[in-house]
């Protein structure tokens, strides 16, 4: 079974998995709702490239491969029609060994440990979903191939880009789409909303998970960590090792598994007030450009009444 790291390293991934670019709401619903119906037909003028803001931005497989630095890339065609479930199941499920009868969906706990933190990164940079709960057929293939084989990115987003084309409510691959739309000359300085990075995980999120996934291994092979839950018990084992070393001393110095565990902890709030400062400053700079647009108008309001009665001045009192 592959882990995260080796799937990573053989599709050449570590620019794919960098912490995602700063992502714009209008400029990503802007480019969804003008995606052509005929992006993917040879012979329309529309042909892989999308109207924006007065000219047409290219957007293609090999357009999204070279902005990952991957157009020289060889991969393996990914044939996912052709995968029995079954098989699917024994290499990425634990407690089972067939796809359940009369379900569209494996449940998320009977995935591998390691199988866990590689869909982490599927649902959120190649397959966007909100239901990590559930894992799709096409999900799981996705994580059965990726087991022993690459996968060419370019050609899988393009295909699901021009699936939910047209829906201004999808903000799939935000940061693609703004890094693609910038680097072809879109303006983005007057862009104010963000996107919220719920949808894309990073390298930095994935170890975070490997971590406390360890920690979680741990605690199943070597009891409850110090501290937490059950209190050890401290009165030395009659059947120890006469000539181990004394340890009785330092029963209160932290083991790894607690600092991971410590450490996943203080990332997770670290992040998450990183996100209420972003989404406060967010709404500062919203309220700010509202009151200067409020400001501008009635200052043309003002000038205009000023030269109306310029002209037009009133008559003098009787």
């Amino acid at each position: 079974m592959k882990c995260f790291g080796q799937v990573i390293a053989r599709n050449r991934w570590e620019t794919f998995v960098a912490t995602p670019r700063v992502a714009y709401v209008e400029i990503v619903k802007e480019f969804y709702e003008n995606i052509h119906d005929n992006i993917d037909n040879p012979e329309h003028p529309q042909y892989h490239r999308v109207y924006m803001r007065g000219q047409y931005i290219p957007f293609s497989p090999l357009t999204i491969l070279r902005y990952y630095a991957l157009e020289n890339m060889e991969t393996d065609v990914f044939e996912s029609a052709n995968t029995n479930p079954d098989d699917v199941v024994i290499s990425i499920c634990q407690g089972i060994d067939h796809w359940p009868i009369g379900s569209s969906t494996l449940d998320y706990r009977n995935l591998l440990p390691q199988v866990r933190t590689l869909d982490k990164m599927v649902s959120a940079n190649l397959v966007p979903t909100t239901h990590t709960s559930t894992v799709t057929m096409e999900r799981a293939r996705l994580l059965h191939w990726l087991q022993t084989k690459t996968l060419d990115i370019g050609n899988y987003i393009f295909a699901n880009v021009c699936h939910i084309r047209g829906n201004r409510r999808c903000l799939a691959f935000p940061s693609l789409i703004t890094g693609i739309c910038e680097l072809h000359g879109i303006d983005l300085s007057h862009e104010i909303t963000t996107v919220k990075r719920t949808m894309q995980i990073d390298r930095i999120g994935i170890r975070s998970s490997e971590l406390h996934m360890h920690r979680k291994q741990e605690q199943r092979t070597q009891g409850p960590i110090a501290g937490h839950g059950v209190l050890a018990d401290h009165h030395p084992s009659t059947h120890a090792d006469p000539m181990a070393e004394d340890t009785t001393h330092r029963a209160a110095e932290p083991s790894l598994a607690f600092i991971s565990h410590e450490l996943h902890q203080w990332r997770t709030s670290h992040a998450t007030l990183e996100a209420q400062i972003r989404e406060i400053r967010d709404a500062q700079v919203q309220e700010a450009e509202t009151q200067r647009r409020e400001h501008e108008a009635l200052s043309s309001q003002m000038t205009q009444l000023l030269r109306y009665f310029h002209l037009y001045p009133p008559p003098p009192p009787q």
